[in-house]
């Protein structure tokens, strides 16, 4: 029995450290300047191949030997994400003239689309990519800008795929609803796989309800903290570091779980680690958020940063309601401590030191 549950932990583990998340799958910044507009996107390596490889299997990612084969492909593919039309709804179709592709050090395709100059005040752009990707969860956070002028920001999904914008110097700027940026807080918790092994592997060895919020709580607390103050650019860390350092802290617990935690011991002072690597964590959601774009003034900051802020924590306390009351429950055997908590210990340093690889480039 006890040799089946673990195997069956060891298969969650496996699909999530093979489903290492990224923040957001698809981010684009549109410049539109008087000789013309650009569309600079981020896609993630696997979101890659599947828009611009019909060919490859659910796991493939677009590697640069990829692209050294199929760039004619690619460019084709990236060239009609998006549809530009100038003017009302029967307005001109700007079509693509050309495109600029590279990776950045996370491995994500990063391409620059151009397109001829506006020549009236309106513009609107349509992300068409939907069909190809055949899943409703894909979206593109877009984010448009006129030399120094913020102009919108909307996240564009299957439902609502379409932004317009006025160009015209005197146009209120518009952006994404606080409901938006709370459904990404929500949406990059539960796809943050990383985040959530590394605080299942804090709770794991808890031993009552008052330790585990203590250490939801420091988390939290740490998190919000650096999540502000990156946000606000009043802290900046290169997001390679980042990664790589979060990817350290779940190997460090799950390392701490082995030689410190025995029995009905839980490690000392736990909630000072889990602040410590919490501000580390928070850094990574302020890349997850900046990666959408967001307004310069302060102000304008507050209604996004707050909501993307609740996203995150309404998404990790609603995990923590499935998670807390199972490892209450199998707290009251002895096995639990003795083989299942050493087993999800070594998994999670398996994961953390395969993600710290990954993240320095070593595969």
């Amino acid at each position: 029995m006890y040799s089946r549950l673990l195997f069956g932990l060891l298969t969650i583990a496996v699909s999530c450290v093979c489903m290492a998340h990224e923040p957001f799958e698809i981010t684009a910044n549109t410049r539109v300047n008087a000789d013309g507009i650009t569309i600079s996107v981020l896609i993630t390596d696997s979101t890659a191949a599947k828009l611009c490889l019909p060919d490859a299997n659910l796991n493939s990612k677009l590697h640069e030997s990829e692209l050294a084969t199929a760039r004619a492909q690619v460019e084709q593919c990236i060239m009609t994400m998006f549809v530009l039309q100038d003017g009302e709804l029967q307005g001109k179709i700007l079509s693509a003239q050309s495109v600029t592709l590279g990776f950045n050090h996370e491995k994500d395709l990063n391409a620059t689309i151009s397109y001829p100059p506006a020549s009236s005040g309106k513009l609107s752009i349509k992300a068409v990519y939907f069909a190809k990707l055949n899943d409703p969860t894909y979206g593109s956070t877009l984010t448009a800008t006129a030399g120094d002028t913020f102009l919108a920001q909307k996240l564009l999904i299957v439902d609502d795929p379409q932004i317009q914008l006025t160009l015209a110097a005197t146009q209120t700027p518009t952006q994404s609803s606080f409901a938006e940026f709370y459904r990404m807080g929500i949406e990059h918790i539960l796809s943050g796989y990383d985040h959530l092994l590394f605080l299942a592997g804090l709770l794991v060895v808890c031993l009552s309800l008052r330790s585990c919020l203590i250490i939801i709580t420091a988390f939290t607390l740490a998190h919000s903290i650096t999540l502000i103050l990156a946000t606000l650019k009043w802290v900046s860390i290169p997001g390679n570091l980042v990664e790589m350092a979060i990817a350290g802290s779940i190997m460090f617990v799950g390392i701490e779980n082995l030689w410190r935690a025995r029995g009905n011991h839980e490690p000392q002072g736990r909630w000072l680690l889990t602040f410590g690597f919490g501000l580390i964590h928070g850094l990574g959601f302020a890349g997850a958020l900046m990666d959408v774009g967001l307004p310069s003034s302060g102000i304008q900051l507050v209604a996004p940063l707050l909501a993307f802020n609740l996203g995150v924590e309404t998404g990790q306390l609603a995990v923590a309601a499935i998670v807390l009351p199972c490892l209450l429950w199998l707290r009251k055997y002895s096995w639990f401590a003795a083989r299942l908590v050493p087993g999800i210990s070594i998994l999670v340093v398996a994961a953390g030191l395969y993600w710290l690889l990954e993240r320095m480039g070593v595969f």
